[in-house]
């Protein structure tokens, strides 16, 4: 074998070598790194938020962490893969010595109630109430609103007020609670999500909230006439209704 066919061999071999290191590293660093790792989240934090992570947990491509900035401590959920903040709260913490309690997040307490509850979660509202901080959750159920108040710590139902028409025993009352609906049925044919009577002055209230097919209303009816005292869309459908009449101008315009 000459030499130039030596020399040639050795240069195939190492074009060959250089050629299986730069996809190596193409690979390495374009195709094995889709998620975050958990040094580039706390580095993303820390210098997104000025604080120190102090502990790290991931579920289900989401990172659950908590920072202390200016002694206070936060929670916060972070997209793995985008690393998008989903949320940020700041943390409770106990003033007894060695007990650090978290504040459980929105999503924690509708999972809780939705295994011990039937019916429909309507709100929920986290009150920042010092040592005790609570959720107030609204549920609708076979017609009645509940009002629900939970401990943001350990999820326990602290208390329940239910309006239930059908056991309100107002002489004054004319209008049932049957008769409230099926007016406001007559106004808009839907589900009925709730009926709630509220006492006033001159005797008084229902609220019927009632789910139709293209919009969502809650009806005000007079206890004792039966008039309809007024009506509430829901955001919602006022925007969709919004948006309909801005898509009508808009072909009124190029016509």
């Amino acid at each position: 074998m000459t030499n130039y066919t030596k020399w040639m061999i050795s240069l195939v071999v190492l074009m060959l070598a250089v050629t299986i290191f730069v996809i190596w590293v193409i690979q390495d660093r374009f195709f094995d790194s889709d998620e975050l790792t958990v040094d580039e989240a706390t580095k993303k934090i820390e210098t997104l938020y000025g604080g120190t992570v102090e502990s790290f947990e991931e579920n289900e491509d989401i990172f659950y962490m908590s920072f202390e900035k200016n002694n206070e401590t936060y929670h916060l959920q972070v997209d793995a893969e985008t690393g998008n903040v989903l949320s940020l709260n700041k943390a409770f913490v106990n003033t007894e010595p060695n007990t650090n309690k978290m504040i459980k997040t929105e999503q924690e307490i509708r999972k809780l109630l939705s295994s011990q509850t039937i019916g429909a979660i309507q709100s929920i509202t986290f009150q920042n109430d010092g040592d005790n901080p609570q959720y107030v959750v609204e549920i609708t159920e076979h017609e009645r609103l509940k009002t629900l108040i939970v401990s943001g710590i350990t999820g326990e139902i602290i208390s329940e007020n239910v309006k239930d028409q059908k056991a309100h025993s107002d002489t004054s009352i004319v209008i049932t609670s049957e008769d409230a609906k099926q007016i406001a049925l007559s106004q808009l044919d839907g589900t009925v999500e709730y009926i709630v009577y509220e006492e006033s002055s001159d005797g008084g209230y229902y609220l019927v909230e009632i789910d139709g097919d293209n919009a969502e209303k809650t009806f005000q009816i007079h206890a004792i006439s039966g008039k309809i005292l007024s009506v509430s869309q829901h955001d919602d459908d006022l925007n969709d209704d919004l948006e309909d009449d801005s898509a009508d101008e808009s072909d009124n315009e190029e016509d």
